[in-house]
């Protein structure tokens, strides 16, 4: 019984000698900044390490296995130096999000005696407990309220009869446009008549006069001026007799002329101007002076001799009376 005792007290005092030994060589603290937290809160969580200048060991990592919380953000500062020792400390800004007790595990730190030997031995940082609470305080804490009724919004009466009045405005205003839109379509435009067409005459006319008043003559520029000419008179006839004359040939215009046409000079007159036109024009024919004249000249005479004249019509004098006496006799019925 008593070598046993022997034997016990043998092995605690080496541990205890192992311990100083150990804690001469190396030393290695955890704290935080607080140790009680509401939900969401941030703690700095340092591991710091004291250990002899020969002393190698293993350094914390990023990726720490802390328990239940979780990493932010680290800092690791550079390494004091002092007295032959050196310091170093390992920041890590954790937080939790769900109340209750929790405990960040110790944290164990591998260390070699010298650099020629894999055998290291362990030492271990404390355990530290954290305690993190809601955030609601007292009684809010047990107890959850249901959530209120929605507020009756009352009945305005007045806005509705504004709303409804408008609305019916907008849609009358709707329905009124597309009436006066419908009939001004109905008469074949919108807004205000188009200006009447000029007759085809007058634009012939005031071309011809344009055409005439250029040099193109003096510079011997027959090409030109008689495509401009066959042009016009195209241009006329088209407008006069609805003919599609500017996409035709001179014969096939001549075929569709001969149908309203029935003065024998003017329908020669016109296809010998077409012709001789086509020939200035595709066969750089140079005509003289003399058959120049004589196109302009009847030129002029084709669409003065052809043209349309409009005139008013006024009620003869027995219509008159005529319709006078009617409108007595009415009267007189009307009196009796």
């Amino acid at each position: 019984m008593l070598n046993r005792f022997y034997i016990v007290v043998s092995v605690l005092l080496t541990i205890a000698t192992l311990q100083a030994q150990d804690k001469g060589l190396i030393e290695v603290r955890a704290e935080v900044d607080t140790a009680v937290i509401t939900i969401g809160d941030r703690i700095i969580y340092s591991i710091i390490i004291d250990r002899q200048e020969d002393l190698r060991i293993a350094r914390p990592g990023e990726g720490l296995n802390l328990g239940g919380f979780e990493i932010k953000s680290y800092n690791f500062p550079e390494p004091v130096q002092e007295d032959g020792r050196i310091i170093e400390r390992f920041d890590f800004n954790i937080s939790v999000y769900d109340t209750g007790k929790y405990a960040i595990p110790p944290f164990p730190v591998a260390y070699f005696m010298d650099d020629t030997t894999s055998k290291f031995s362990i030492i271990e940082a404390p355990a530290i407990d954290i305690y993190v609470n809601s955030v609601m305080s007292g009684d809010e804490a047990g107890e959850l309220k249901d959530i209120k009724a929605p507020l009756e919004i009352p009945f305005d009466y007045f806005l509705w009869i504004i709303t409804i009045s408008v609305i019916v405005a907008f849609l009358a205003a709707v329905w009124f446009i597309y009436y006066i839109v419908k009939k001004k379509r109905e008469k074949g435009y919108l807004f205000s008549p188009p200006p009447l067409p000029r007759p085809a005459h007058e634009i012939a006319l005031e071309a011809l006069d344009e055409l005439y008043d250029t040099e193109l003559l003096e510079r011997k520029a027959f090409k030109e001026f008689f495509s401009r000419l066959s042009e016009i008179l195209r241009i006329y006839l088209e407008g006069r007799y609805y003919i599609s004359a500017l996409e035709e040939t001179t014969s096939e215009i001549m075929l569709e002329v001969q149908e309203h046409l029935d003065q024998y000079n003017l329908y020669a007159g016109l296809n010998e101007l077409l012709t001789l036109s086509d020939m200035v024009k595709f066969a750089k024919f140079k005509p003289e002076s003399e058959p120049i004249e004589k196109c302009k000249s009847f030129a002029l005479e084709f669409v003065n001799e052809t043209k349309l004249i409009f005139e008013e019509s006024f009620p003869a004098e027995n219509e008159q009376e005529s319709s006078e006496q009617v409108i007595e006799t009415e009267n007189k019925l009307l009196h009796e």
